[in-house]
């Protein structure tokens, strides 16, 4: 009852390229938490290459997600850990009879849902995400190898078959530790629900603040978006460089319904009279630098450097950070960040937000409706989508 030689020899390839798929499927499932909550490094996320690759852009898509929330990742979870029992089960005479016509039924649901998400990240998403190109790889070669397997005429019988009963064990099993997984890579995990609904209705509830921004304000985004955003921040501000990680991801899920305003708030006796005592004192430094960086056409390389290097700000050295931008003239950075003009427009800034009652960095504005600190991205999807609904 012996089978083909390379019977075994294929399960075994069948069962690792599953284990590896679970295990990139659980990094990549880790990855849309991290990102929806805001600490998933925004544009700096390490399959963030080029223009081309952009894991950011595909974790905050609607397309990365079913039924309310929850991550397709940790669908393709439950799925390679039934391509896997499958694959164990194979290796007993007593199952072997339907295997490799299971093993194609679940590797060939595999690949048309690689080939449709394919067509999703080219044709409307517009980027490509290594790690689903990584599953991609995964899901082909496990059909080839299911292809592959001795049917069952050619095996040597008789040979039994998985019932209809194991194989919906081996599902229930597999969508039940595939779902324990997605729950504890979820940092966001502890927080309930009605918890955050109370945040969204708060923000939503909050009277409109009118804020008439200067002529010269940096924006990023479309410049007829429906929302706007407005953020008071501080660049030596931690609590502000982890809101841009969590903010600055939903250009990439609204980039025709979200822009971003940026006013200077640093909370520096310095150069804002609001604050009585020395707090961050590269901080306006950094405002001035990244006010003349505007003028350049180099605000948005600037924010993000800034941001990056808050650890390494020393007097007198903060406009060096900024000559990795390229084509920025650092000289004339240097020139225009000692102007008194360049100081009373921060301080201009600096007016405003106090007017708007701004007591702590970062501070938001969507709409004029006031949002104090950060908040996890996913409950910023919630507040946009419901504004954006209200507009309709």
């Amino acid at each position: 009852m012996n089978q083909p030689k390379n019977f075994t020899k294929k399960l075994t390839i069948i069962s690792i390229l599953s284990t590896i798929g679970a295990a990139v499927s659980i990094w990549q499932t880790r990855l849309f938490h991290l990102t929806r909550a805001g600490s998933g490094g925004g544009n700096h996320s390490f399959c963030n290459i080029g223009q081309a690759f952009d894991c950011t852009a595909i974790e905050m898509s609607q397309y990365a997600e079913v039924f309310g929330g929850l991550p397709l990742s940790g669908f393709a979870i439950a799925g390679y850990l039934v391509i896997l029992i499958l694959s164990l089960y194979g290796f007993s005479e007593a199952y072997r009879s339907n295997i490799r016509k299971l093993l194609l039924v679940f590797s060939g649901i595999a690949v048309l849902f690689s080939i449709a998400y394919l067509v999703i990240m080219i044709g409307t998403i517009g980027k490509l995400c290594l790690l689903c190109l990584g599953v991609d790889a995964i899901n082909f070669l496990i059909l080839i190898l299911a292809f592959s397997l001795p049917s069952e005429k050619e095996t040597y019988m008789p040979f039994k078959s998985i019932t209809t009963q194991q194989l919906a064990g081996v599902g229930t099993a597999a969508l039940v530790a595939a779902f324990l997984i997605t729950k504890a890579t979820n940092p966001q995990d502890g927080m309930k629900r009605e918890d955050m609904n109370d945040i969204v209705e708060s923000v939503l509830t909050t009277p409109v603040t009118p804020i008439e921004l200067p002529s010269d304000t940096p924006i990023i985004g479309k410049a007829d978006a429906p929302i706007t955003i407005v953020k008071f921040f501080d660049f030596q501000c931690p609590a502000c460089k982890m809101a841009a990680n969590a903010v600055h991801p939903l250009l990439k899920r609204y980039p025709n319904d979200v822009k971003f305003a940026f006013l200077n708030f640093p909370l520096d006796m310095g150069c804002n009279p609001v604050i009585k005592n020395k707090m961050h004192e590269f901080a306006c430094e950094a405002a001035a630098l990244a006010v003349c960086a505007n003028q350049q056409g180099k605000f948005e390389q600037a924010y993000d450097i800034l941001f990056e290097n808050q650890a390494s700000f020393e007097i007198g050295k903060i406009a060096d950070l900024l000559s990795a931008i390229p084509a920025i003239d650092v000289n004339k950075l240097k020139e225009c960040a000692a102007l008194p003009s360049t100081m009373e427009k921060i301080k201009a800034e600096i007016e405003l937000g106090t007017k708007s009652k701004i007591e702590s960095t970062p501070t938001f504005f969507l709409n004029g409706k006031k949002v104090v600190g950060g908040m996890p991205t996913n409950l910023w999807i919630e507040i946009i989508d419901k504004t954006l609904k209200n507009k309709n």
